[in-house]
């Protein structure tokens, strides 16, 4: 498996296109995670970039397949695609119409 490491500037580069001047955000599974926290594994509000199609399964390393979580979001989640687990609740990606290569993310019942 190959393993792919952000480096801090490039976390902040992505939250701030994402999610501009928030400080703090809860992520898709519902974990805090914080701006301040970028590059700093140890902090429990840490945040990561992941794949909402891995790379290992196709997926394109462009900002449409790229998502910011919490680390414990990102780890449960893994190489999983399009269902996963995370935070104890199912979830389902599925890709948006018109497009090849962005997704969305669905919290399943």
């Amino acid at each position: 498996m190959e393993v792919i490491k952000m480096s801090k500037y490039n976390t902040i580069e992505v939250w701030n296109k994402i999610f501009g001047n928030k400080t703090e955000i809860y992520d898709y599974a519902g974990r805090l995670i914080k701006k301040s926290a970028c590059g700093n594994p140890y902090s429990k509000f840490f945040p990561t970039i992941d794949h909402i199609r891995p790379l290992s399964r196709g997926g394109c390393d462009i900002l449409a397949n790229i998502i910011i979580c919490h680390r414990d979001t990102n780890e449960e989640k893994g190489d999983s695609f399009p269902h996963w687990m995370a935070n104890g609740r199912r979830y389902l990606a599925m890709r948006i119409r018109g497009t090849r290569n962005e997704y969305e993310i669905y919290e399943q019942e």
